[in-house]
């Protein structure tokens, strides 16, 4: 396939987060063409240049997001106004971009974004993976919404088909339910998306965004015995962190030595080689027997 558009929003906390996850990205794809928009909020010229690095042959477009271009939004612990960015895609995005795929910066990224990019939305403007962790049907009576089998998604990856996006001016009305119910909304934006796309999006591989399973049957029931092509690291306690629990950090410890940041990351959150080595051991014993590649 041609060109690949695929977008992240981040600020400058999250920029060698979001180097890894282009990294990862760009491993998993040789000889693939991508374009990434990203969507950003002061981050240094420098630190463009070293996220950069790790995709050579790739372009990119720094769009830094300004205080009139999204509306203003109150930082509630992980959910601040750069988990709005996705939203500005609609107004910001290169007008020729018709397609983009959009990842969060807590995810790496384990397939071949190829196979994704290529997913059939049928009428829908957009593709997502169902979240693991709201119930639809108690989302639906809370908005007094319709529900007739229709499920909840994560917003972290979206397959965005930004000529339908435009035309009806999706994005737009989901800021405007953001500005209007903002305090209402339990996971703010997502709550927002689910709301105006309600019914009306089409549910993708969920092997692409495999969010924090707890153990081999839960991913066994959520993959359908396939192997995770993405790793989402949902809540608060993210993989670079030290001493955190999850059983996949490693995934997130071996992407990034393939970018200029490890050391930099390492030293910021205290994460030493002991660590890494109790995050490998744990991923070798629990990773899942599906088939995913190992570190």
């Amino acid at each position: 396939m041609s060109r690949i558009d695929v977008a992240l929003g981040f600020d400058e906390r999250y920029a060698a987060h979001a180097g890894t996850v282009v990294s990862s990205i760009v491993r998993n794809a040789p000889g693939a063409e991508f374009r990434f928009l990203m969507l950003h909020m002061n981050v240094a010229p420098e630190m463009k240049a070293r996220v950069e690095s790790v995709a050579p042959n790739a372009a990119f477009v720094w769009t830094e997001v300004g205080e009139n271009d999204l509306p203003a939004h109150a930082d509630r612990g992980h959910f601040n106004r750069t988990i709005l960015f996705r939203l500005g895609l609609e107004t910001l995005a290169p007008a020729d971009c018709s397609r983009v795929l959009y990842i969060d910066s807590d995810m790496i990224v384990l397939g071949d974004a190829r196979e994704l990019c290529q997913a059939d939305l049928g009428a829908n403007a957009m593709g997502a993976v169902v979240d693991g962790y709201v119930d639809g049907v108690e989302f639906a009576q809370r908005w007094s919404l319709p529900h007739n089998g229709e499920r909840y998604f994560n917003s972290g990856l979206l397959l965005i088909d930004l000529n339908k996006v435009r035309e009806q001016r999706l994005f737009s009305r989901t800021l405007d339910f953001v500005v209007e119910h903002d305090t209402k909304l339990l996971f703010s934006d997502q709550d927002a998306l689910n709301h105006v796309f309600w019914g009306r999006w089409t549910p993708l591989d969920p092997a692409w965004n495999v969010q924090k399973y707890l153990n081999r049957e839960e991913l066994a029931r959520g993959l359908n015995g396939s192997a995770p092509k993405l790793v989402h690291f949902t809540g608060t306690r993210k993989p670079w962190m030290a001493d955190i629990w999850h059983p996949w950090a490693w995934l997130y410890w071996d992407a990034v030595r393939h970018t200029p940041f490890k050391d930099d990351v390492a030293r910021e959150f205290g994460v030493t080689p002991f660590h890494r080595a109790r995050y490998r051991l744990r991923w070798l014993l629990k990773r899942p027997r599906t088939g995913a590649r190992g570190a």
